[in-house]
């Protein structure tokens, strides 16, 4: 049995902007069900999700910007994990991100962990953090002044979910909010003259991984890297590749209360229920397969490629559903198709829960045109809906979809080449027999979360 500290900007349910919430809901979730004893700390933000409500045990005093600053301490416990809850005034806010200050705030998170710990009386063996908002902790183990008993050198895993966003901020300043020693002015720290969390993270961190075996080989590739390509070359070796899981509780078609009908593989003829639900929601004819889209609407998820490729993919017989949100123009392009093809095009903007669920069972095919992609979900849960997959080959996509087997995948990201891989899935839709062969080979991947905390509890075990 090991002890792990688990730290995370965003945990579901409590908080939430991406994925990042969604595995550090999930995989402390099911290190425990492994018998491991886990404790999440996160900010305890404004408006906590839900339902929670910790129970407050007072202040701590936390090494920061030049002398000590008192954060709150509130604790709940689910599913067999112990959560703690920082409390400040720079978390109190409306949003979780997106602030001028957002770095000093996650400096103070990361400079509290050890005291939040301590106040609840829990000694890790391993502390595992996650993207920039915790990657000064690795370093602040190694060389971090006033650490509770315990803490100094104990073994660290940073795990990488988007290189995209990587916390800069001023270096000297940086250095005064962590208390930290001038001399790591040159070390990982330091990228091109300003702090780096990112860096940081990687380079002090015992061990480090990233959400997909093909992303880990991606981030040493300029493309991919952001900048600290370079830095996860010299690294490789410490480097690897753990894909994320799904919860298969939440999304499973045999019991979701969200369809019309729930339905399983020996029941694949109850899905049509939901095409035929999903159809009528959107006023979309039924005049061929239907493709669906799930997704943020920003450049890295390619949208736009299924946009540009709409008019060309309507011709050839598919059917068009789009839920997401995000980037106005890839908004106002959407809702232009929708416009021009009422019969052909649906288009919801905005995030509803229960619509994505109609989604995913009932569409035929699932387009998921990523430019870069660490691992993706939404691509699992289609395959678990029995909804084929349309993926570009990139990160996690390549790794969990295989073409022609359990959906299809295309190499450029252009709107033929998005347009090539509706082309392979529809030549398939034409053989029913074949489809459904696939439909079911889809559904019979194992996505659970308890496989990738099995992996992360053996990479803890190899650093104790």
């Amino acid at each position: 049995m090991m002890r792990v500290l688990f730290a995370s900007a965003e945990v579901a349910p409590f908080s939430k902007t991406g994925g990042l919430a969604d595995v550090a809901g999930a995989l402390p979730a099911a290190l425990a069900a492994l018998g491991h004893e886990v404790l999440v700390v996160t900010p305890w933000y404004g408006n906590l999700g839900g339902g929670a409500v910790p129970y407050w045990i007072g202040d701590v005093q936390a090494p920061f910007a030049g002398g000590f600053e008192p954060v709150g301490v509130g604790t709940l416990e689910r599913s067999g994990v112990k959560y703690a809850f920082v409390g400040n005034e720079r978390f109190a806010r409306e949003r979780l991100y997106g602030y001028s200050d957002d770095v000093q705030r996650f400096a103070l998170f990361s400079r509290s962990l050890p005291q939040v710990a301590e106040r609840v009386g829990f000694r890790p063996d391993v502390v595992h953090v996650n993207d920039w908002h915790t990657g000064y902790v690795p370093m602040l183990l190694a060389h971090g002044w006033h650490l509770p008993s315990g803490f100094p050198g104990l073994p660290s895993v940073f795990t990488v979910h988007n290189a995209q966003y990587q916390g800069v901020a001023d270096l000297e300043e940086t250095l005064w909010w962590l208390r930290l020693p001038a001399a790591l002015r040159f070390s990982y720290l330091d990228h091109f003259g300003s702090a780096n969390a990112m860096q940081a993270g990687v380079g002090f961190a015992t061990a480090v991984s990233t959400v997909s075996p093909t992303y880990a080989s991606e981030l040493t590739r300029p493309e991919y890297g952001f900048g600290l390509d370079g830095t996860f070359r010299s690294l490789s070796g410490k480097l690897v590749g753990i894909l994320n899981g799904i919860d298969t509780y939440t999304w499973d078609p045999s019991a979701d209360h969200l369809l019309p009908r729930p339905y399983g593989p020996a029941s694949l003829d109850a899905k049509g229920a939901s095409r035929t639900a999903l159809l009528e929601r959107f006023g979309v004819d039924d005049g061929g397969p239907v493709l669906g889209v799930v997704s943020r609407f920003a450049e890295q998820k390619g949208i736009d490629l299924v946009i540009g490729a709409a008019q060309r993919l309507i011709a050839s017989g598919w059917r068009l559903v789009l839920l997401g949100t995000g980037d106005p123009h890839t908004e106002a392009g959407a809702m232009a198709l929708a416009a021009d093809f009422p019969d052909a095009v649906g288009v919801h903007i905005g995030f509803d829960e229960e619509l994505a669920h109609l989604v995913y069972a009932g569409a035929d095919a699932l387009a998921v045109p990523s430019r870069f992609e660490p691992c993706g979900l939404s691509q699992m849960i289609a395959m678990r809906y029995g909804t084929l997959p349309i993926v570009r080959a990139t990160g996690g996509l390549l790794d969990t979809v295989a073409h022609d087997r359990t959906g299809f995948v295309f190499e450029h990201a252009t709107a033929d080449g998005f347009a090539w891989g509706a082309s392979e899935a529809l030549a398939a839709y034409g053989d029913r027999q074949r489809w459904r062969s696939m439909m079911l080979e889809a559904m019979s991947q194992d996505f659970s979360w308890g496989r990738s905390a099995a992996r992360y509890a053996a990479l803890y075990r190899s650093l104790t």
